[in-house]
């Protein structure tokens, strides 16, 4: 968020980085500067992008979409917040990682079965 030069990239209150299509001059700053490599250049409009988690159905009280159509249930999402909501219970009773913990990013994004580094 911090190398966005026009205040594009925000966090939300409900801690989902969103870009602000309307803001993004297209640098591509945060594009190169991902630790994930999660974002991408849209061609089309001319600006910056990445995954939203849906942000329009998770404002609504539904899942993302990848979540809710995955065939084999291996995506969870949810309020980490909320102590009894599945994603919670999962992590507590799973080993989980995050991609790149030394970024100082704090993920909220974790991973089971992680056993070397992910590009």
């Amino acid at each position: 968020m911090q190398v966005c030069p026009v205040g594009a990239t925000y966090k939300g209150e409900d801690g989902v980085v969103l870009i602000d299509h309307d803001y993004c001059i297209g640098c591509r700053y945060c594009v190169q500067a991902c630790p994930y490599g999660a974002r991408y250049f849209n061609e089309e409009e001319g600006v910056s992008d990445k995954c939203t988690w849906c942000y329009h159905r998770i404002t609504k009280g539904l899942q993302p979409a990848c979540v809710e159509v995955c065939p084999t249930g291996a995506r969870i999402f949810g309020d980490l917040e909320v102590k009894e909501s599945p994603v919670s219970q999962f992590i507590r009773e799973n080993l989980v990682q995050v991609l790149r913990p030394e970024s100082g990013n704090a993920p909220n994004v974790f991973y089971v079965g992680i056993d070397k580094e992910v590009n």
